[in-house]
């Protein structure tokens, strides 16, 4: 059994022995304020019920049908808790209104006021217990029962009131304090509704969570820009997706070291979230059409015969290809076969640099001489320099 779980447990075990208690109390202590607030601890079970199963639900590892895992249940639970709880609220406040249309001639005694008394210290206590459980393990549905609990707590403070009220001659303090409790506890219910239906929307963090984001991503010298910055939270976990514009010139390898340093400096500035998705941009595709229609493939066969007839010069040359800012580069590094003065090797190098800008598709061509292979030697396959 997991925390979570053993909270909820100790919840719903609870609330069944305070509503029997607070129902007998009342019946014997003449107290309709307290044979309320047991109706209201029977019908928390009703809530112990949703975020069991919301929670349960929620903990299941991710799987092929729910890559993100089931978080969403515990939003689901959240938002049907908000709504137990605002019906509760409303269900005080009618009581209220009937208790002030009513004549009350009992007068509750002393057992039903220590019952209230017992209940709101066991409903706060529980309300700490659950809370600090629903906190460590990132789970709404759990806060929104903990919130549940001091409710009751609150209920109970509501009709203690009223019992006091009610010992000095002020009937009326019971179904006033019931009201205002009443409105208090839709408050609350609202809040967690709103929450929960904030989540099921994909609502983005708060101006603060970006803005922490956002100087995590300026405090990295090689991130040029960032863009495209979208968050939401799955049952309490918080999901980023994000596009950083880096030198065009970065090896691939280098890109992924970038962007895997932005995942785990976020990841590590905040404690709920569950990944950090992060595009790398060799240009800010914002300003750039970024459709480039030639294929690696295409560009090689294009540039096959400018390194036809070439004498003294290795065939199939190492190429790297750039895009950039909607144009195509191209670099070449070329091997020779044999030595030769350098007055010829630049010559061939010239030759190639004008051959291949003399093509259509390219826009631009930078040719290096490499000097990785012995001379002589046969180049490794496809032009690669080791």
């Amino acid at each position: 059994m997991t925390l979570g779980t053993k909270a909820i447990a100790v919840g719903a075990v609870s609330n069944l022995i305070l509503s029997l208690i607070k129902f007998f109390g009342g019946i014997f202590g003449n107290s309709m304020a307290l044979v309320a607030d047991a109706f209201h601890s029977l019908s928390d079970l009703v809530t112990d019920v949703v975020v069991y199963f919301s929670h349960g639900v929620g903990q299941l590892p991710p799987d092929e049908n729910h890559p993100y895992g089931h978080g969403r249940a515990e939003t689901i639970g959240t938002t049907v808790v908000g709504l137990l709880i605002i019906i509760t609220g409303l269900g005080v406040a009618y009581e209220a209104w009937e208790a002030m249309t009513q004549n009350i001639e009992k007068t509750p005694g002393a057992v039903a006021a220590g019952i209230a008394i017992l209940s709101v210290i066991i409903k706060e206590g529980l309300y700490h217990y659950t809370l600090k459980i629903g906190e460590a393990s990132h789970s709404p549905s759990l806060t929104a029962n903990a919130w549940h609990h001091r409710t009751d707590a609150i209920s109970s403070v509501a009709a203690f009131i009223g019992i006091l009220g009610a010992w000095n001659g002020i009937a009326i303090m019971d179904p006033l304090a019931g009201g205002l409790v009443g409105l208090m506890v839709c408050k609350v219910g609202y809040d967690f509704c709103r929450q929960g239906f904030l989540d099921l929307m994909d609502t983005a963090l708060s101006k603060e969570h970006t803005k922490k984001i956002f100087d995590i991503l300026q405090a990295i010298p090689e991130v040029i820009h960032f863009h495209d910055l979208r968050s939401r939270t799955l049952g309490g976990e918080i999901l980023i997706d994000v596009h950083i514009l880096v030198d065009p010139e970065m090896t691939v390898t280098e890109g992924h070291r970038i962007a895997e340093m932005v995942r785990r400096n976020v990841i590590t500035a905040f404690d709920n979230v569950q990944d950090v998705l992060v595009h790398v941009d060799g240009e800010y595709d914002a300003e750039v059409e970024n459709l480039y229609t030639l294929t690696r493939k295409e560009l090689i066969e294009i540039t096959q015969p400018v390194f036809e007839n070439l004498q003294e010069v290795k065939p199939n040359p190492e190429i790297r290809i750039h895009h950039i800012k909607g144009k195509t580069l191209i670099d070449v590094f070329l091997q020779m076969e044999m030595p030769q003065k350098m007055e010829d090797v630049q010559a061939q190098v010239n030759e190639v640099k004008s051959r291949l800008e003399a093509t259509p598709q390219i826009d631009r061509a930078r040719v290096f001489l490499d000097l990785n292979n012995e001379f002589g030697k046969p180049s490794n396959e496809g032009g690669r320099s080791q």
